[in-house]
């Protein structure tokens, strides 16, 4: 090469620095971001909220050499409810918030907080010992391993009410009456005679309104900003516990193409997540049911001679769960005798032994 030839190269390499040409190492990654619900609900608010930036930032402070290109398909946009992990799995979002709840076929070990009722009412106890978990037993890995997905974030609830257009005193008040009950809330509603149906969030109110059922069993950080309490205003606490029903996920082939250390970012953010939003939940559930209140909600609390009795009359739904899934070769016993472990290990008062009888 020429003297004038190189330094031509030269000059171009320095201009092109100059103009800010990205380092032909660097790589800006498109990430769609599903959700089936919107910002008015704290968990996906977070997601843009924090998730986001949070990982963004940290990417920028490890030296900005590659970056996320995100594109927030939120509000059920991309993929309806019960939709996020078949649009994850597939690829069509890179990353996605996956309720669990709606997937008792595909991920059935997700399911055991459901199975095992009346424990913690803590979410920031129930969401670290989900975390944990999957930490701990490739078993709940595997789970999301099947789906091409990988595992960054658990959301634990708020506990649950009972939100009613009729009061609640006795678990006998329930007998008959048509409740939604998501998911595998369903199994706690049969239990004590009442009558569920399959509803959510974004069909809660109409049905409720319309007389398609006559309550509900929901958490207060979903009720409220679905003003749910106008059309049932008889709230009951009955601690039936924080629940797992969702997680933060990433397509398996899109983690794989990342650089290890942004990998880690993806978890570390993610077990931050965790963290924050069952402390934002707790808090922020507090302050909503002073506003329930405030607007005509009428709040009380399930005695606890009546919550021992709905937990000890109804079907040991977590001993037919796990021989459910033994027999098709899933090790759900495993899960729920280290689930349980986790909330004696927590000092958790238990109001039934769901592994034992």
């Amino acid at each position: 090469m020429s003297s004038l030839a190189k330094f031509g190269f030269t000059a171009v390499a320095a201009a092109a620095l100059a103009a800010g040409v990205p380092d032909a190492r660097s790589e800006t990654y498109k990430v769609t971001f599903s959700a089936a619900h919107g910002t008015q609900l704290p968990w996906i608010r977070m997601i843009k909220e924090f998730y986001i930036p949070e990982v963004d930032a940290r990417l920028k402070a490890a030296g900005g050499k590659d970056a996320i290109a995100w594109t927030e398909a939120f509000g059920g946009t991309l993929a309806k409810v019960g939709g996020e992990l078949d649009a994850v799995e597939n690829g069509i979002a890179e990353m996605g918030f996956v309720y669990t709840i709606f997937e008792p076929a595909k991920l059935p070990l997700l399911a055991v907080t459901f199975m095992a009722p009346f424990g913690s009412d803590d979410a920031l106890t129930v969401s670290r010992i989900m975390y944990e978990l999957h930490q701990e037993m490739p078993e709940l890995a595997g789970q999301w391993q099947r789906h091409k997905q990988v595992f960054l974030a658990a959301l634990a609830t708020d506990t649950d009410y009972i939100l009613t257009t009729f009061p609640v005193n006795k678990v006998a008040d329930l007998k008959g009456k048509k409740l939604g009950a998501s998911g595998s809330l369903s199994l706690w509603a049969a239990g004590v005679g009442a009558v569920p149906v399959q509803g959510d969030f974004a069909t809660h109110y109409n049905n409720v309104k319309t007389g398609v059922y006559d309550g509900l069993i929901a958490f207060t950080t979903g009720m409220y900003p679905a003003k749910l309490h106008q059309v049932a205003p008889v709230a009951t606490r009955i601690d039936l516990g924080s629940m797992m029903i969702g997680a933060l996920t990433a397509n398996q082939a899109f983690y794989d193409r990342l650089p290890p250390y942004a990998q880690a970012i993806l978890k570390d953010v993610g077990r931050e997540y965790t963290t924050r939003i069952a402390t934002l939940l707790t808090n922020v559930a507090k302050g909503f049911e002073q506003k329930m209140e405030a607007e005509g909600a009428k709040f009380s609390r399930l005695p606890a001679e009546e919550r021992s009795k709905w937990a000890n009359t109804m079907p040991n739904i977590a001993t037919d769960w796990v021989n459910r899934n033994e027999s098709r070769g899933v090790p759900a016993r495993k899960v729920l005798t280290a689930y349980m472990k986790k909330l004696r290990d927590n000092k958790v008062e238990l109001v039934r032994d769901w592994d034992k009888n």
